[in-house]
């Protein structure tokens, strides 16, 4: 056979993607010509393919020295250093290319893509933008205008031209999966979850398209298919750490201790630079109470990425289980320098504080940390809530913002929370409540989560809920209220004017120093001869003091006292027990009130 006829042979079995046979032909081509041009060329090509950058870039700088004129040869020379992270390499061959043709797109496209990985965002557009004027429907170049859209946090921009590409190519599975993942950044899940399927119809077998449709599963619910998902793509690529790591995530939710625990193993041992997946078994292992494995866990993801808020936040929770709370304090405070607005770190820190103030014997180093906090951060109201407990500045009440953001970062737990302190407030509040009557409008004052719902539920015709935080209102929305709102306290009572029989405050009035604003707010919004039923925590002293909890307290003439004068006669005060709090009890008094009718004259 000749040399031309080996040779078709050779590129047509290259065509077809065998591309082990077409390199065992072509080498041997080679040895015939070493200087053939077209063959260096084609072993660079499938070098290139194979990821084989040394191979390919010996090939191609031999093709572009022997025929230095042949723009194809320096093109593939380009792609191979950018593959071989020679960036700027590579943008000089493209370079030549362009001055030898400039007329196809994906030169400018894949100039514009070094561009973008050299952090060169307007030099990034401008190329991709370039590769557009050559063919006004080159889709790799409108998918990558939308990706760096979206980097620079313009979803509406980016969405144009993930749409328009796809508009022009909606068999392509790589444009299908491009939109689909942008659709589930913008959670729109259902429409994600379609166009996955849609890219997997063109590429079932392709393992990042079935990942994503196992994270949009996941966020619709329907864990059972996302584990099948998840599987897939590792069937697919059994070196797929992320969809490890998924399906670990989704298995931990299911309770599948064990099986999550070896797929997050398996991640970490694919990819040992993986820090989500050491923040997980992290998670994963200081919820089954293995502390010092989750410490060492959590001290890999840290070492890995020290500038990730949550990771440092996690590593602070581990060492705090381990017994070296002043560490702990420290990751807290470098937690709060990378995310400052993250609440979960920030009530992290002021509790790790507190136990310093008030459990290890340093108190003075607590106060010196809360005023050093608050010094730095003077618009934060939880450090400056935190700081004026330690030092027993107390403030009328606390900040509506700090009540907010501190039932905000607990909402999820918050009643978990409560069961674990031994909380006995609402059967409290069901005792005191044995005797009243039926048909009642009555406002749930700081409703939380709606825990007392079913018990004002049968002495109501009207049951109202209202609370600083969203995520709580958000919660309570499965409880059997007729009205729920997002309000402050005091402005909501203030506008509801004889609207209640009955006001019940469970655990409210500790986060008000000086009743007397509360107390007129009360007394506005009951109807003559309704009643308000409270809970507040014990001062032993007169008149109320900020705790280094962050909670106020009253002594029982206080309370009183501050209720007489808006109004409120005081019908039943109970010394009773709220709950227990670092294995001690919480002493407080239950107090129910009448609004006495005015007279008129």
């Amino acid at each position: 056979m000749s040399f031309d006829a080996f040779f078709k042979n050779a590129l047509a079995l290259h065509q077809a993607g065998r591309l082990d046979e077409a390199e065992t032909l072509y080498r041997r081509l080679l040895e015939i010509s070493p200087e053939h041009t077209d063959l260096l060329h084609l072993l660079g090509m499938i070098a290139v393919r194979k990821n084989a950058a040394d191979s390919a870039l010996e090939y191609l700088y031999k093709a572009v020295r022997l025929k230095p004129d042949a723009a194809p040869y320096r093109f593939t020379l380009a792609q191979a250093l950018s593959d071989g992270g020679r960036p700027k390499e590579a943008l000089e061959h493209y370079k030549a290319v362009l001055e030898l043709d400039d007329s196809y797109p994906d030169t400018y496209n894949n100039m514009g893509l070094i561009y973008r990985r050299l952090n060169d965002p307007d030099a990034a557009e401008a190329h991709f933008k370039k590769a557009l004027a050559k063919d006004a429907g080159f889709v790799p170049a409108l998918i990558n205008l939308g990706l760096l859209k979206r980097e620079a946090g313009k979803p509406d921009e980016a969405a144009t031209f993930f749409e328009r590409a796809f508009e022009i190519a909606p068999d392509d599975p790589e444009t299908a999966a491009k939109l689909a993942a942008f659709r589930r950044e913008q959670d729109r899940n259902e429409e994600a979850l379609s166009l996955y399927e849609r890219a997997l119809s063109n590429a079932p077998d392709e393992a990042e398209y079935l990942n994503g449709k196992g994270i949009v599963l996941e966020r619709l619910g329907r864990d059972e298919e996302a584990l099948e998902a998840y599987g897939a793509a590792i069937r697919s690529a059994p070196r797929f750490a992320d969809a490890y790591n998924n399906r670990a995530n989704v298995l931990a939710k299911l309770g599948k201790h064990w099986e999550a625990e070896a797929d997050f193993k398996t991640a970490v041992k694919i990819d040992p630079k993986f820090a989500e997946a050491y923040n997980n078994l992290g998670a994963l292992l200081f919820e089954r109470e293995r502390y010092e494995e989750a410490l060492e866990c959590y001290r890999k993801a840290f070492q890995i990425n020290p500038k990730q808020a949550q990771t440092c936040n996690n590593l602070a929770m581990a060492v705090r289980a381990a017994g070296d709370l002043e560490e702990a304090v420290g990751l807290y405070f470098n937690a709060l320098v990378l995310n400052p607005a993250e609440t979960t770190v920030k009530h992290n820190l002021a509790r790790a504080l507190y136990d310093l103030f008030a459990h290890e014997g340093k108190a003075e180093e607590a106060r010196k940390l809360a005023a050093k906090w608050a010094e730095s951060y003077p618009d934060d109201p939880i450090a400056r809530h935190v700081s004026a407990s330690f030092e027993g500045n107390a403030p009328e009440r606390a900040a509506p913002e700090y009540v907010k953001e501190l039932f905000d970062a607990f909402s999820e737990t918050f009643d978990e929370t409560l069961d674990a302190l031994s909380y006995r407030v609402p059967e409290l509040i069901r005792n005191a409540l044995e005797n009243e009557g039926n048909g009642l409008r009555i406002l749930d004052a700081g409703c939380g989560t709606g825990r007392l719902a079913p018990i004002l539920r049968p002495h109501a015709r009207f049951l109202a809920g209202t609370d600083l935080s969203e995520k709580m209102i958000r919660v309570a929305e499965a409880a059997p209220y007729d009205e729920l709102s997002v309000r402050d306290l005091l402005a909501y009572l203030n506008e509801c004017e004889k609207a209640f029989d009955l006001i019940v405050l469970a655990d409210v009035a500790c986060y008000f120093g000086d009743l007397s604003s509360l107390a007129k707010g009360i007394e506005r919004a009951l109807e003559n001869g309704g009643k308000v039923l409270a809970t507040f925590e014990k001062n032993d002293a007169a008149g109320f003091s900020l705790s280094p909890t962050g909670r106020f307290s009253h002594s029982r003439e206080e309370i009183i006292g501050k209720l007489a004068a808006a109004g409120l006669e005081t019908t039943e005060i109970s010394a009773e027990i709220l709950r227990t709090e670092d294995g001690r009890p919480v002493n407080g008094f239950l107090v129910k009130a009448l609004k006495k009718a005015r007279r008129t004259n």
